[in-house]
């Protein structure tokens, strides 16, 4: 049953001992499943327990118990005079019914206030989300032009082999960026566990150049890591391997392609 602002107030009413009549069932069968208003109305009986405890017993006026007394001894049917005009001062109960007015208040403008700070808290890490999405968009894009319209830039094709001899791509290889973009279809889906590694091959040694994930429809577009460590690329192959990748290609060679 989904968290309100209903079921706060609630809470705060039944705190109170405030009969909550046909909402009760409703109320009972919330809290058995809501953490959030169980704390709420923990909290609240405490602090009902302490407003209760504040109120100091007053003892009745001497002239409230004459009348009382008189009323017994008077006729049925006859008229108690009854003092008009304002009172001395005014009784305990108005005190206590303020303060708890105020008490109820409290408990759910709290309740308000917590329940906004974790609203704008779970914003919060929505947009930064999308902000660090957003750059990594940037970073990625600034990238592939930089590599794409380079004047240095070759395009390489590399072909599929066994397990996936229907698999192509393109590497735009920039030898002054030294980093490439390949560009990959009729890629299988791989188990779980496992990606696809690009590696550059330099001086006859494979350079681990990044790993990526193909799409539900076999392609994928990645970006190389950065390889100024290297002074040419030779070859470009593509393996498969744990996940994360490693330093060596362990895993079956399904694109291979030489420059």
């Amino acid at each position: 049953m989904m968290h309100s602002e209903r079921f706060e107030e609630l809470a705060a009413m039944y705190a109170l001992g405030v009969p909550l009549g046909e909402d009760s069932a409703l109320f009972a069968n919330h809290l058995a499943e809501c953490e959030t208003c169980r704390v709420l109305l923990s909290e609240g009986r405490e602090a009902a327990a302490l407003l209760g405890g504040s109120v100091a017993p007053i003892a009745p006026r001497p002239e409230v118990k004459r009348r009382i007394l008189a009323g017994l001894a008077e006729p049925s049917g006859t008229r108690i005079p009854v003092r008009e005009g304002r009172p001395d001062r005014f009784t305990p109960w108005f005190f206590a019914a303020a303060a708890t007015l105020l008490f109820t208040f409290v408990v759910w403008d709290d309740a308000r206030i917590r329940r906004e700070r974790s609203d704008l808290r779970s914003q919060t890490a929505f947009l930064s989300a999308k902000v660090s999405s957003a750059e990594k968009d940037l970073a990625r894009r600034d990238l592939q032009v930089r590599v794409l319209e380079s004047e240095d830039v070759r395009v390489l094709i590399l072909g599929g082999k066994d397990p996936q001899p229907a698999a192509r791509a393109k590497v735009f290889w920039s030898a002054r960026a030294k980093r490439g973009v390949l560009l990959a279809g009729n890629l299988q889906p791989l188990s779980a566990g496992k990606q696809y590694e690009l590696w550059v091959f330099a001086a006859g040694k494979p350079v681990a150049a990044g790993v990526f994930d193909a799409d539900s429809q076999g392609r994928a577009l990645v970006e190389s890591s950065d390889l100024s460590g290297i002074d040419s690329a030779q070859k470009f192959a593509v393996t498969i391997e744990p996940e994360g990748g490693g330093a060596a290609p362990t895993g079956p060679i399904v694109l291979v392609g030489a420059a």
